[in-house]
Order: structure tokens, then C-alpha cells, then sequence
């Protein structure tokens, strides 16, 4: 049977700060419609490909970033950097809502792309039910986001991320803030999630990279070391790194 194409794909990656070489010669093929888990050490570099996939570092002046990164096949260079993060949506470690009401985060960006009226109204309630957060807000919309407690905050900006109709969803440890009632909450999403996009998400939780990967990637020393299905690499590592590294665990 003839191999799918991966939804993401880097060949021979390479993230330079300055002096510092922090990824080397990174390939890695990411599946759609699954969840592949980064693990690794902290400073492994994890975090710097997970950005590099939606050109985060463009806008880091000391970065240089070498190598391909194909989604769908294309070159991510070859898109405008507003539709490479409309199509590769991001949520990071701490969750960090815009200084105004729940309904205007939800709305900011497919606003900028048109969206109006009930069209609009519409796509907020869908991404927020889709974000399982929907209940929560549904009568306070227009209250500052910033009075939700930390886990509402980390699913609103899930939903404001969903908004956009990402085909990617790019997670840097997004339940490193959050108590373990709001962590079942995001890591159940994230299941829900996995049946319709591709989801990159970063890890120090062997755990939760247990509980929602289907593939675990992992890093040591700006390398990728080993890269397989999830039972396989976190149960039988095929490294003796990878192996270290779970044991101390």
C-alpha cells in the first residue's frame, strides 16, 4: 500500500540563534488527522522546531532556520505568513487571552478575514462548543477573558485558534499552567481534535504523551533521536538514549 503524504514534513532542518546551533538536521514526517508528542530534556529542542513550523522565527532577528518545511507538500516559504498561521494555528505553554471580552478573542482573527454580523456570531459559538467551553461562557461573552480561571483561559485561546479553521494545531506544553481537573479537560479536546486536523504537541508529561499520541518524537541535544508510534517508543525505545530518558523519568 502506497504511503500517505504526511500533512507536515521537515527534511534536513536546521534553527541557528546567533551562535547558538539549536536544531540539527531534523526530518520528521507528521501525519494528519493524528497527534505526534515531542519529548525530550528541557533545552532539547523541542519548543524551536515546534515554532520553525509556522515560521515563529521569522520574527526572532538572531534566528536562521535552513532546511524544508512542506505542508501538504509546499514549501511553507512559498506561503504569506498570514495564511501559513491561519492553516498552522498555535497555543502555547501559558495561556495568554487579548486585553478584551471573551467574544472578541474568539472573533479577532476571522474578523481581519471578513467575517460579520451573524456569520461571525455563529463562529464564535461554534468554536467555543468545539473548545468544550461554550457552557461556561455562554452568558458572560462580553466580560473581559482575562477573569476566567486558568483552564477556561487556556481552552478560550484553543477555541480562538479553531476559529481560523487551522489544518494544524501546534501546542508548546499547554497544560504546564493548569491544574489536573482543567489538564483532563484540554487532554480530551485534544483527543476530539486529533479526528479532524494534525497535532504537534510538546511534552514534559510521559503520561499525557501516553494518554493522547499516536507518535512520539524524541529530542535530545537539538537531534531527533528516535521517532515512532507511541507504545512502541515510550514502552520498547529502540535508542538506548530514549531509554535513559524514560527511565529517569
Amino acid at each position: 500500500m502506497k504511503e500517505s503524504r504526511p500533512k507536515l514534513e521537515t527534511v534536513d532542518l536546521h534553527v541557528h540563534y546567533g551562535g547558538t546551533h539549536a536544531l540539527k538536521g531534523v526530518s520528521l514526517k507528521v501525519p494528519d488527522r493524528s497527534v505526534t508528542a515531542l519529548i525530550g530534556p528541557s533545552g532539547c529542542g523541542k519548543s524551536t522546531f515546534l515554532r520553525a513550523l509556522n515560521r515563529m522565527h521569522d520574527l526572532v532577528p538572531a534566528a536562521r532556520v535552513r532546511g524544508r518545511i512542506l505542508l501538504d507538500g509546499r514549501d511553507v516559504r512559498r506561503l504569506a505568513p498570514e495564511e501559513l498561521r491561519r492553516r498552522v494555528g498555535m497555543v502555547f505553554q501559558r495561556p495568554n487571552p487579548f486585553p478584551m471580552s471573551i467574544y472578541e478573542n474568539v472573533a479577532f482573527g476571522p474578523s481581519l478575514f471578513g467575517a460579520a454580523g451573524a456569520e461571525l456570531d455563529a463562529l464564535v459559538q461554534q468554536s467555543l462548543e468545539r473548545a468544550a467551553l461554550w457552557e461556561e461562557v455562554k452568558g458572560r461573552l462580553h466580560r473581559d477573558a482575562r477573569g476566567l480561571s486558568g483552564g477556561q483561559q487556556q481552552r478560550l485561546c484553543i477555541a480562538r485558534a479553531l476559529a481560523m479553521a487551522p489544518e494544524v494545531l501546534l501546542m508548546d506544553e499547554p497544560c504546564s499552567a493548569l491544574d489536573p481537573g482543567a489538564t483532563q479537560a484540554v487532554e480530551a479536546l485534544v483527543r476530539m481534535l486529533r479526528q479532524e486536523m494534525a497535532i504537534v504537541i510538546v511534552t514534559h508529561s510521559m503520561g499525557q504523551a501516553r494518554r493522547v499520541a499516536d507518535q512520539v518524537a524524541f529530542f535530545q541535544g537539538g537531534r531527533l533521536v528516535e521517532v515512532g508510534a507511541a507504545a512502541q517508543v515510550l514502552e520498547t525505545p529502540a535508542r538506548p538514549e530514549t531509554a535513559a530518558f524514560l527511565a529517569a523519568e
